[in-house]
């Protein structure tokens, strides 16, 4: 069949790949003059844009868990090379306190010092205790349709890290954070904090090169759609200029948010499952400013650490740690932190266009997942799973699943969420994150 995928980032180049592996003639859309999407490597798919740097430095995505089962597997299929990272944190809110996670402890301070650091640290883990008991062994149907603000709900330091974590995870600001979706939430904060994590040597890229050296379709870039209408016989793709190209199917690899605009035809149904969907356009920056730290004479930064300013809270993150770098450069990634940054030990500036996160846009998210291939067509990415890339590979195999033929992928290690090893599966069937309408 000939399918047509909009949208050139993970999900859309995974299931581009997937696709072309079963046989079908796979036409990639990107409107963006790279690939890659949320994936931003600088020196391999973006340069820098604001001063010259040779380091190959994360301008998106980051880090991984090894929880992401579906992530690692296509890895490994793909021969990407991961690296073991060790993953620390610190809050320092604008009134001078802070509070250091154990590996900034550790890194930073010795004797009675870092004895009362780790009580502090400990005084603070211990709070978040209740909800984490109170989560872990509670089913995921108890937190659909709600807010995360029900269940962190109180001013407290714990809380205030938690939320945090969340706004880290999804880029969004954190006065946002309070009507976020709990069921992403608790499911982040409850199974992927508390585990190890990796990076993809050689930068996040790389593992989108290794597609491009396997797939056998056609990549178009700098491509603007001016709609997309189907048919019982198939999808017509109008582009800006006038050009129309036909294709059994499509599959909309975009933010959520852009589904409406580029269909011609949208049904009812259609309208209700996309419309509460809204953008979360967010801007990063690589740089090297280390003041923010010497006001706290912290010598070694820790992998992400939360820095309140008079306006509101952002993130910093170590690039050297999560991208390998050995240089005695410091080298960072922060969200919301610009007025902390001086102009000049700026090299990079990225905008980031995101689904927005709340409970009403989530609430026929499932509908998505279980309606894909009406009207001949499917939807992939982060938001139909657990937002982050594990999400955007499974639905990728979701979809690859129910276009394919009836046989297996025979892709090793794949399975549906299922974080049992015992009894994981050697090879893939059915892939895709437990959903309300399929548990």
């Amino acid at each position: 069949m000939r399918i047509a995928v909009i949208g050139g980032g993970a999900s859309g180049m995974v299931t581009a790949y997937l696709l072309d592996k079963q046989g079908h003639h796979v036409t990639v859309f990107e409107r963006q003059p790279m690939l890659g999407g949320h994936i931003r490597t600088l020196n391999k798919n973006v340069k820098p844009n604001q001063s010259n740097c040779n380091e190959m430095l994360e301008s998106g995505v980051l880090e991984f868990p090894t929880v992401f089962y579906n992530f690692v597997a296509l890895m490994q299929e793909l021969g990407v090379e991961l690296e073991p990272i060790r993953v620390g944190s610190a809050l320092f809110p604008k009134d001078g306190n802070h509070f250091l996670s154990r590996v900034m402890i550790d890194n930073n301070y010795t004797g009675i010092h870092r004895l009362i650091e780790s009580l502090r640290f400990d005084a603070v883990h211990a709070r978040s205790f209740g909800l984490w008991l109170k989560t872990r062994f509670a089913q995921m149907e108890d937190f659909y349709n709600q807010p995360l603000s029900q269940y962190v709900n109180k001013q407290s330091i714990s809380n205030t890290w938690l939320k945090l974590l969340t706004m880290y995870s999804y880029s969004m600001p954190f006065e946002l954070i309070d009507n976020f979706p709990a069921e992403m939430a608790i499911l982040m904060l409850r199974d992927y904090l508390a585990v190890k994590w990796v990076r993809i040597k050689g930068g996040v890229y790389s593992y989108i090169e290794k597609i491009l050296e396997l797939f056998k379709g056609e990549v178009l870039l700098n491509v603007e759609i001016a709609n997309i209408s189907r048919s019982p016989d198939g999808v017509k793709i109008k582009r800006s200029q006038g050009e129309i190209q036909e294709f059994d199917k499509v599959v909309f690899a975009t933010p959520p948010d852009q589904v409406m605009a580029l269909l011609a035809d949208p049904t009812d149904a259609e309208i209700k499952r996309f419309s509460g969907w809204k953008a979360n356009y967010a801007t990063t920056t690589i740089h090297t400013d280390t003041s923010m730290y010497d006001h706290h004479h912290i010598h070694h930064p820790s992998e992400f650490d939360f820095f309140q300013t008079d306006s509101r809270w952002g993130y910093n993150s170590y690039l050297n740690q999560l991208c390998g770098i050995s240089s005695p450069q410091h080298y960072f990634l922060s969200f919301q932190l610009e007025g902390l940054i001086a102009p000049d030990r700026i090299i990079h500036t990225q905008k980031h266009h995101t689904p927005l996160y709340t409970t009403e846009s989530f609430r026929y998210r499932d509908e998505v997942v279980a309606t894909n291939g009406e009207n001949n067509t499917y939807y992939t990415g982060a938001y139909l799973g657990d937002g982050l890339h594990e999400g955007a590979i499974a639905s990728a195999f979701r979809v690859a699943q129910l276009i394919g033929s009836p046989f297996a992928l025979s892709i090793s290690g794949f399975n549906d969420g299922n974080t049992n090893t015992a009894s994981r599966p050697k090879t893939f069937a059915i892939p895709f994150l437990r959903s309300r309408s399929m548990s």
